[in-house]
């Protein structure tokens, strides 16, 4: 969009916080799902969300209707677990 190279080397602290960041969250995702489904079960989850949900949602659907989503997402889920 604003004709600028994207590659790792300009952005490898980036790239590096996006890599720890997915591997938290799947491990915090596996954690939390193991109590009700034990293990394989959570590990066939988690890749099937990941992939098939997650990752198809950020690459077709632009930002700001992502951010959106989110907001709208986390807003009911505070409301829903307070």
């Amino acid at each position: 969009m604003r004709k600028q190279k994207i590659d790792y080397k300009n952005y490898k602290n980036a790239t590096h916080a996006v890599l720890l960041f997915f591997l938290v969250a799947t491990a915090a995702f596996h954690i939390s799902l193991w109590g009700a489904y034990g293990g394989p079960k959570t590990i066939l989850i988690n890749i099937l969300f990941g992939y098939g949900v997650l990752l198809q949602f950020m690459l077709l659907v632009p930002t700001w209707i992502q951010n959106a989503v989110t907001f709208v997402a986390l807003t009911f889920l505070l409301q829903e677990y307070k």
